[in-house]
């Protein structure tokens, strides 16, 4: 009976009636209301089948979705992470595939000599794609991958984007936290690299490494859950790449904790970790105009670690009726508290990590920084040092920004001094080569 036909009835029994396609469905029960009741159960249950059958078939659909996006995400990335996990980062998704470009999919990833790599892409209900995963794998040496440093980097996201309040309150990315002790890795807010060190040293390669990146996080946060899972996809990757391509590696097992990593800096007084050589740098030396902030990350064994140090805007503002025009030259009070922060970063580098450190030069050859050397590049604005640390290269780095580098020039010597004391020691390392003293003269920047 349709829904018109109804509308024939006597209008007091219509009103009486709350669903008028139900009525003759359902037996008299000698009441009104309990006729009422007895019809909405029965449209209830009527929906209720329809919602199961509903349920059923999206279930069923989702499931399909769910099987072919994990046949993609296999074959895109060579078999080395689990499809599921990868699934169910931010929230899980049932549909998913790998990038249409030429370089998102590893095939079959029989040498390692030039990196690989997988993007998969979560597809949402109208078929739009969305950033989801990443991985890259690559071989040690490499002439591929290298660690680039520059007094030009700037680490506060502010090279051709909007002016911020204040802006070395918080880096663009974090600093690099050791997996455990360490030895596994490093991991940040949404990336985690992992190194499976080769003992046979196969055909000349030294490591195998692995890169998980959590691609959707300029959009939704990466939990702590999340980042486990992609610190856990790094390391099963690095286990399986090592495999296929013929390095005896064996990797320790992921920590009980992962501490959050944080991108916000705190009073340099105070930090510790990769920056605690600052802290009680500047409690003994005095401050002066080097930065009231530091990033630090936990102190271990890995492969790298950073010390960010800035300077607030209130330190600026204090600072600046004493600074000379060629200490700052072409720039003003309002540039430096809103677009050109002043910041400072050592860096040290260990094992593989440290045959490949090289100063940027942005669109120009990269100028390596060769272990048992030191010196200054100052096109760049970089100092290193170098040491041998458990039988390894390190290579220790100090980058600082323009114009910052003329307010700090005279106390850059002392400073980068005491953060390679500092880390030589904690490191063990022995066979210190630092630059020569006329380095750090103003003539040289």
């Amino acid at each position: 009976m349709s829904f018109h036909s109804e509308n024939r009835l006597d209008p007091s029994e219509r009103a009486r009636v709350p669903f008028p396609r139900s009525r003759r469905l359902i037996p008299e029960r000698g009441s009104r209301r309990r006729n009422a009741v007895n019809q909405l159960v029965a449209v209830a249950a009527v929906f209720g089948v329809g919602a199961g059958g509903w349920g059923l078939w999206l279930e069923t659909r989702d499931h399909s979705d769910r099987s072919a996006s994990r046949d993609r995400i296999a074959k895109a990335c060579a078999g080395l992470v689990d499809p599921e996990q990868v699934l169910d980062l931010n929230g899980g998704t049932a549909r998913a595939r790998a990038g249409s470009e030429e370089d998102d999919s590893m095939g079959d990833l029989d040498t390692a000599s030039k990196p690989a790599q997988c993007e998969i892409y979560r597809v949402g209900k109208s078929g739009t794609t969305h950033f989801h995963f990443l991985l890259s794998v690559w071989s040690n040496p490499s002439d591929d991958f290298a660690q680039l440093v520059s007094g030009w980097d700037d680490p506060f996201g502010m090279m051709g984007g909007a002016a911020k309040a204040d802006v070395t309150r918080e880096a663009e990315q974090t600093a690099a936290y050791p997996i455990g002790d360490g030895r596994l890795g490093v991991y940040y807010g949404n990336t985690a690299v992992v190194k499976a060190k080769c003992t046979n040293k196969s055909g000349g390669t030294t490591s195998i490494n692995t890169m998980t990146v959590a691609k959707y996080s300029d959009v939704d946060p990466v939990t702590d859950a999340d980042r486990r899972t992609i610190v856990g996809l790094a390391r099963t990757a690095a286990v399986r790449a090592a495999k296929k391509l013929g390095c005896e590696a064996e990797l320790p097992a992921l920590p009980a904790e992962l501490p959050t990593p944080s991108a916000k800096l705190v009073s340099a007084k105070s930090v510790g970790g990769t920056c605690g050589w600052y802290a009680g740098y500047i409690a003994a030396k005095g401050r002066g105009r080097l930065p009231d902030r530091a990033l630090a990350a936990p102190a271990a064994h890995a492969q790298e670690e950073s010390c960010l140090l800035g300077v607030s805007n209130e330190e600026v503002r204090e600072m600046w009726p004493d600074l000379d025009k060629d200490e700052v030259p072409n720039n003003s009070l309002d540039d430096v508290i809103r677009i050109s922060p002043f910041w400072l970063r050592t860096d040290s580098y260990f094992g593989d990590e440290a045959r490949e450190v090289a100063t940027a030069h942005f669109g120009k050859d990269q100028r390596p920084l060769a272990f048992g050397t030191a010196g200054h590049d100052s096109s760049e604005k970089v100092w290193w040092a170098s040491s041998t640390c458990a039988g390894q290269p390190a290579v220790h780095t100090l980058s600082v920004e323009y114009p910052y580098i003329g307010v700090v020039q005279k106390r850059l010597q002392a400073l980068f001094k005491a953060y390679v004391t500092d880390v030589t020691a904690r490191r063990g390392c022995t066979g210190l080569k630092f630059p020569v003293a006329a380095t750090f003269q103003p003539s040289e920047t």
